[in-house]
Formats: structure tokens, sequence, C-alpha cells
């Protein structure tokens, strides 16, 4: 039978520290004090699949780890999670992704360092049997496309072709370059919106993807790019999803004290796409996700405060 939802995505360590910086940034080269630190997986992607396990559904991720200690406490923390990792492959005397996020400062998600891994942020080749299996679901979901400039234009282009004329569903949220690309990021987009259902993205990637300052130009032009539906997460402000034939805005959902909002936009993947294949409409959808991502941001990490299905559904 298969699966709810295949994900291919970078898998990363994020290393969370949050306490009472320094009180001006003259004091930083000199200051030293207490903070409490995290250790959490998986960055984004790995957020999204935990909570699409969470949420009930069979979720398989293909991605790559180095063979190392970190890598395998990524893997065992998915597996525990319900996430099928029988995909991800791993590659020896390789270093792993990092993000350091310094809560320090009053920002709930910056600054942040990181480390990018010595392995491809995921397997770029894909075997027949691979593409079967990955195929074989309802939904085909990537995370950080426009993070690997090297899958630009290449088999996972072919791979979403595939999974649309299949009739599954396609999802996407590219995220951003790791490097200074000019705007518009449209070029990098161009041939693989045409097979995407939904796009995810944020305010900032919105206009940064299609050089528009105004939001409602920015999603236009990215469902002329092919894609049929387009959500913007937009923090505070809530959400906004836009096709050719409505725009429908939902608030953000408050639950509690904001701790950090690590992984809360990949909340909103996971809790959307789980609307998505319950049929719902879509009012009901954006709900759904506005209230998963409101949890999440009231504990560390993106996955940490994510409830389970029937908590959500009795909060609705």
């Amino acid at each position: 039978m298969a699966r709810d939802v295949s994900v291919i995505g970078p898998l990363n360590i994020d290393l969370l520290i949050q306490g009472d910086g320094p009180p001006n940034w003259e004091a930083i080269p000199t200051w030293d004090g207490p903070a409490q630190m995290e250790m959490a997986a998986a960055g984004s992607v790995g957020y999204t699949v935990q909570n699409l396990a969470r949420l009930g559904l069979s979720v398989a991720v293909y991605s790559a780890l180095p063979d190392d200690a970190l890598g395998m406490f990524v893997e065992t923390t998915l597996n525990r999670g319900g996430v099928d990792t029988s995909l991800v492959q791993t590659f020896p005397d390789t270093l792993g992704g990092i993000g350091v996020y310094m809560l320090l400062f009053g920002s709930r998600k910056r600054p942040l360092a990181y480390r990018m891994p010595t392995h491809p942020l995921w397997p770029l080749e894909y075997s027949a049997a691979q593409i079967e299996t990955l195929l074989d679901a309802r939904v085909l979901h990537n995370g950080g496309y426009l993070h690997h400039q090297e899958a630009w234009h290449g088999q996972l282009r072919d791979l979403y072709r595939h999974a649309h004329e299949r009739g599954l569903i396609t999802t996407i949220d590219p995220q951003f370059p790791l490097f200074a690309m000019p705007t518009p990021w449209l070029e990098a987009l161009a041939d693989v919106l045409p097979f995407i259902d939904v796009l995810f993205c944020d305010e900032h990637e919105a206009r940064n993807m299609t050089a528009a300052s105004n939001l409602a130009d920015a999603a236009r032009r990215l469902l002329d790019a092919g894609a049929e539906t387009v959500v913007v997460k937009q923090g505070a402000q809530g959400s906004t999803t836009f096709s050719r034939e409505t725009t429908q805005h939902q608030d953000a959902v408050i639950i509690g004290e904001v701790v950090d909002t690590i992984g809360a936009g990949d909340t909103y993947d996971a809790a959307f796409i789980y609307g998505l294949l319950q049929g719902w409409p879509l009012e009901k959808q954006m709900r759904f996700a506005s209230l998963a991502a409101g949890f999440s941001v009231t504990g560390v990490g993106g996955s940490q405060s994510m409830p389970d299905l029937q908590t959500l559904l009795n909060r609705m």
C-alpha cells in the first residue's frame, strides 16, 4: 500500500542556545555567561517529517547523513519519531550540517551560524528502484530546493514531472539560496513549478523569488510560472493562500508564550499537507496549519512542542 508522503531534502543538527546575552554589542568580545543549550534533529526537513509522522501519516525521507555519531543521532531521532529512513544514504569521512541559533539578543530565530555538510545535501542521482519507492506515495514533498544548486534543472525536476503525471499531490518549500544570488530567484524554479500543486514560502522568499515588492504581485508571478497554489507564511501576521480563483487569509493562532520560532514554518507545511490529504476545504487546512504552528513556537525547535493529532483536532 502506498505511503502518505515521500519527502526529499537535507537533514542536519540544530544547536539552540538561549539566554540573556550582553547588554550591548560593544560588550560581546569580552562577555561570558550561562545559557541553556539543546541539540535538536533534524533541521527544516527533519522537523517536517517528524511532524507529519506525529499527525499519524506514513512518511519516508530521502536524504544524506555523515557516517558518524551526529548522523546516527539524526537517524535514530527520526526512527523513534516514526519516520522511515531507509532511503537515507550515509557518507563516510564527511561532516554533517550544523545550525547554531544564538538566541541571546531578543530574537526568536537569529543570529544563526551554520556549517555546511561536506556530503551532498541529498543524493542527486535516483535509481529506478528509488524512483518507484518515492513515487509510491500520495504526496511528494521537497524542502530546501534552492539550498541545493546542484539539484536545479535535474533529476528532481524530472521526479516531480513523473509524480504530477501519476496524480500525486506535489508540494515544495524551496526556501532560499545559500549564496548571494541576485533576485529574482525564479529562474532556478521555472522548470519545476509547472509540476507543483502547492508552493510554500515566507514573505521574504516570495518577494525574492519574483523581485516583486507587493505580496499579491509576487504570488501572481509564481502562479503564472506554473504553481497551482501559493501559500505564503507571514509569521505573527498569519498566512495567505493564493490561487487563480481565490485569495484566503488566516490569522496566526496564539497558544502561549513564544520560546522560539525555529521550525514553525515547517510545522505549518506538515499540517497543511495533512489537511490536503483529508480533502478539507482551504479554510480548514489553513486553520489547522496555523494551530499546529502556534503550538510549535511554545517550545524549543520545530518538533518538540508539536502535539498529537487528537489534541489539534480538539482545539479546532
